[in-house]
């Protein structure tokens, strides 16, 4: 009996055993770098290994082309970080990262630190006046703050932030670049444009008292509200539209013109007829039309008397 319940004990352990005893072989670490300081000649960073597959522990070696810097233990967490002081020479050189776990070595890619700083924008080229976002991108993880630069013709201004990222509402005419832990970036520039205004009309020249449509153009793509001004004899009016198009139904007489960006276009003018002229010239036209008539029977007149004294004789 005793025997029997051994066995069944022995056949209930064994697979629970064999599990336990199980162990998977590490994978090949990925290696990021975080740079957490700079000195004058050197920066400190920190280089994090983390082997994403294979049982603990896990023996991670840190080295900087063929020179090992260091060794750590991974037991309870699949990560190893190693402290590093760089001189700046040194970040030409390779970082790499070893994991074993008695499976043999498994090796991560080579990491070069690059210090360099690239600013990119959206959208890209800016446009003057629209919203514009701008990135600070390094190939590391940054500890230290974004320093943002703006350079405009009349003033220059820096903001810090701990994003690497920034939005401008409404570019500016100007330079844009930013700094991470001393470096600079390139630079964004936002160019003068032509920022002259056209409006324009249909028909050309317009009627009074006929649809007439405006159009306000500029060169340049924006979504800014185009401002429409009309002037009219009485009393003046403006009105603010997304679109570049202001329909008038029956058009009266006054000045017209729009503006975008605080830029004013050309004005186009509607005349004021004077309507005090027609009835001077219905009453040159109905004198004329008398005196025609008047010459017309004189001549009739002269001739049937030279006819009748022509009968008599």
């Amino acid at each position: 009996m005793n025997v029997v319940f051994h066995l069944q004990v022995l056949f209930v352990l064994t697979p629970f055993a064999a599990c336990q005893g199980h162990r998977d072989p590490a994978s090949n670490p990925n290696i990021y770098a975080q740079i957490d300081y700079k000195m004058e000649k050197s920066i400190i960073t920190t280089i994090s290994c983390w082997s994403p597959k294979g049982s603990l522990p896990i023996n991670y070696t840190l080295y900087r082309d063929t020179t090992l810097l260091m060794t750590k233990v991974a037991e309870s967490r699949r990560k190893a970080e190693f402290v590093v002081n760089l001189s700046i020479s040194e970040l030409l050189k390779t970082l790499k990262c070893k994991a074993d776990n008695g499976f043999g070595s498994k090796y991560s890619r080579g990491l070069v630190i690059d210090l360099s700083v690239n600013l990119t924008s959206k959208p890209d080229p800016p446009i003057l006046g629209q919203q514009l976002e701008l990135y600070c991108n390094v190939t590391y993880k940054a500890k230290g703050d974004y320093t943002w630069y703006f350079v405009y013709p009349a003033k220059n201004t820096t903001k810090v932030t701990k994003q690497n990222q920034y939005i401008i509402e409404a570019a500016n005419v100007g330079i844009y670049y930013c700094s991470v832990h001393g470096y600079f970036s390139n630079r964004v520039e936002v160019l003068v444009q032509d920022l002259s205004v056209n409006l324009t009309s249909k028909p050309d020249p317009p009627i009074v008292g006929q649809q007439l449509a405006l159009y306000c153009t500029v060169t340049y793509e924006t979504k800014e509200s185009y401002t429409w001004y009309f002037v009219y004899p009485t009393k003046n009016m403006t009105k603010d539209t997304k679109q570049n198009q202001f329909i008038i139904e029956a058009v009266n007489s006054g000045i017209y013109y729009c503006s975008v960006h605080g830029h004013f276009s050309n004005r186009i003018e509607v005349p004021v007829q004077d309507s005090s002229f027609q009835p001077v010239v219905v009453g040159v036209c109905v004198g004329a039309i008398l005196l025609l008539i008047l010459i017309i029977g004189l001549i009739c007149f002269c001739s049937a008397t030279e006819a009748h004294r022509f009968n008599i004789a």
